[in-house]
C-alpha cells in the first residue's frame, strides 16, 4: 500500500470580536427607522459625521399624485406562534417529530423558553413511547428556528444558542462568550471582573467587548412579538420596478439618507493637534463604513433575490420559489447569521405592496413553497372532491412531495377558509427556467 502525504496551506480570516464588529452586527439588523435614529444620534454627538434625511414622500415618489403610497396602509404583524408554525411546516421531518416539536411549542412560556423542560419531556416520553434522546433531538429542531434562542431551557442556554447563531470566525471569542453566559452572568451583574479575567486569561478591554456583545443579545426571544400596541411606520429599504420585463432595483435608504464626513472640520483638524477631535474623526469614519457596508449588502441581497425570484416578480405570488438563507449567505460571502439579521426587519416596495425581505427567503417544502403546495392540493381536490386527505398525500408523494397527511389536512382547511386564494388551477412553471412541471 502506497501512502502519499500532501501538504496544503489554507488561509482563513479570523476576526477578533471588537467594538466595531459589535456595532456592525447591530447596524445590519436594525430597521430603516432604527438605523436612521442611530445615525442621527451619532451625528449629534460627533461633529465630523454629517447625516441628512429626506421624507419618504419626497424621494422617488409616484408620478400620480392621486395614488396612495403602500406606506400609508402597510402593516406587518406576525405572532410568535405563526412564525414557529411556518418554520415547522417547512421541515423535512417525520409525523412523530412534528407532533413532539408542536407539543414543545405549545409549552413555551411567555418568554419563548422551556424552563419546565424535564416535566414536559417526561410527558412526551410517556405519550409517544420515546426516549430522552429522541425528545432532545426534537428540542434541537425547535431551537434551530427563528427567533434565535427560542426553546431554550434557561436564559443561559438562550444566550448560548444566540452566540452560536452568530457564526463567529474567531473560536476563542466564541468559547469565552459561551463560558461567560454559562458560568459568569452573576459575576458580570455584580461587576466582579477580576476573577473572570483571571479564569479566561483576558484583558479588561476584551472583557468589555464581550460584555457589550452579550448586552445586545435577547434573553426574551418572544419580546419582539409582544410590542404590537405602538404602530411604527414601515419604511422600505429597496424598491423593485419592472419595465417591459426588465427588473430594476432602487436603493431607497441611500435616497432617504445622506451620510458623509464634514470636510471643513477635517481641514481645520489637519492644522491642529487635538486628540479628542482625532478620535471623533475615526469614529465618524467607522459609522460611514457601517452605512456603506449596510448598503452594499442590501443591494447584493436585493440583486440575488430578484434573480432567484424573477418569476415571482413577473407572475405573482404563486411563483415564489424556495430560497435558503444559507445559499444567499454563500453567494454574498458572509455568514448565514448575517443574512438572518439583514433580512429580518427590511422591506421591499414592489407593485404597490410592501413585502418583508425574509418572505422572499422562505425555506422550501421539498422543493416547493407552502403556497405552491396549497395550489397543488386545491387542484387535485378540484379534480375529484371525494379524494380523502390520505389520498391527496399519496398523490403528492407520487409526484415527489412526501407531505404528511396531517399537513394536507391543515392546508386543506386553510384552502376551504380562503377558496379564492387557491382557485387558479395548477401551477404553470415555464420549462425555460429549468424547473420541472409538477
Amino acid at each position: 500500500m502506497n501512502v502519499k502525504i500532501y501538504q496544503s496551506l489554507q488561509l482563513k480570516q479570523m476576526l477578533q470580536l471588537n467594538h466595531v464588529m459589535i456595532q456592525r452586527f447591530m447596524v445590519l439588523q436594525q430597521s430603516v427607522n432604527e438605523f436612521e435614529e442611530s445615525l442621527t444620534e451619532q451625528a449629534k454627538k460627533n461633529p465630523f459625521l454629517y447625516v441628512k434625511t429626506a421624507s419618504f414622500e419626497s424621494v422617488d415618489s409616484y408620478s400620480d399624485s392621486d395614488s396612495v403610497s403602500p406606506l400609508d396602509v402597510a402593516t406587518y404583524e406576525e405572532t410568535l406562534l405563526s412564525t414557529l408554525m411556518t418554520q415547522l411546516d417547512a421541515q423535512f421531518i417525520s409525523e412523530l417529530e412534528y407532533d413532539i416539536v408542536l407539543t414543545l411549542i405549545d409549552h413555551l412560556d411567555d418568554h419563548g423558553l422551556l424552563p419546565n423542560y424535564k416535566d414536559i419531556r417526561a410527558d412526551i416520553m410517556a405519550q409517544h413511547n420515546v426516549d430522552e434522546r429522541y425528545v432532545f433531538h426534537c428540542l434541537k429542531i425547535l431551537q434551530s428556528f427563528e427567533p434565535d434562542g427560542i426553546g431554550a431551557r434557561s436564559i443561559n442556554e438562550c444566550l448560548w444558542n444566540q452566540i452560536e447563531s452568530y457564526g463567529l470566525t474567531n473560536k476563542t471569542d466564541e468559547m469565552c462568550l459561551k463560558t461567560l453566559v454559562k458560568s459568569y452572568l452573576d459575576a458580570i451583574s455584580t461587576h466582579q471582573y477580576g476573577p473572570i479575567m483571571a479564569a479566561l486569561g483576558i484583558s479588561m478591554e476584551t472583557l468589555s467587548n464581550y460584555i457589550q456583545f452579550i448586552g445586545q443579545l435577547q434573553p426574551n426571544p418572544a419580546a419582539p412579538f409582544k410590542s404590537r400596541e405602538m404602530t411604527i411606520p414601515v419604511q422600505p429599504s429597496l424598491r423593485v420596478t419592472i419595465d417591459n420585463g426588465t427588473i430594476e432595483l432602487h436603493n431607497l435608504e441611500q435616497q432617504r439618507m445622506t451620510v458623509h464626513l464634514n470636510d471643513n472640520l477635517i481641514k481645520q483638524l489637519n492644522n491642529a493637534v487635538d486628540e479628542k477631535a482625532k478620535k471623533q474623526l475615526e469614529e465618524a469614519k467607522i459609522w460611514l463604513a457601517h452605512f456603506q457596508k449596510r448598503q452594499e449588502l442590501l443591494m447584493a441581497c436585493g440583486h440575488y433575490l430578484i434573480q432567484k425570484q424573477r418569476l415571482y416578480f413577473l407572475e405573482g405570488d404563486a411563483y415564489l420559489l424556495p430560497c435558503l438563507q444559507r445559499d444567499l449567505a454563500n453567494q454574498l460571502g458572509v455568514s448565514e447569521s448575517t443574512i438572518s439579521r439583514l433580512v429580518r426587519t427590511k422591506y421591499i416596495e414592489w407593485n404597490g405592496r410592501v413585502i418583508l425581505f425574509k418572505n422572499l427567503c422562505q425555506r422550501g417544502i421539498f422543493g416547493k413553497t407552502k403556497r405552491q403546495v396549497k395550489l397543488l392540493i386545491a387542484y387535485y381536490k378540484n379534480q375529484n372532491p371525494l379524494f380523502s386527505d390520505q389520498k391527496l398525500a399519496d398523490i403528492l408523494k407520487h409526484i415527489g412531495l412526501p407531505i404528511a397527511r396531517r399537513t394536507v389536512t391543515k392546508y386543506r382547511h386553510e384552502i376551504e377558509m380562503n377558496p379564492d386564494e387557491h382557485s387558479n388551477g395548477p401551477i404553470r412553471i415555464p420549462k425555460s427556467d429549468g424547473l420541472n412541471q409538477p
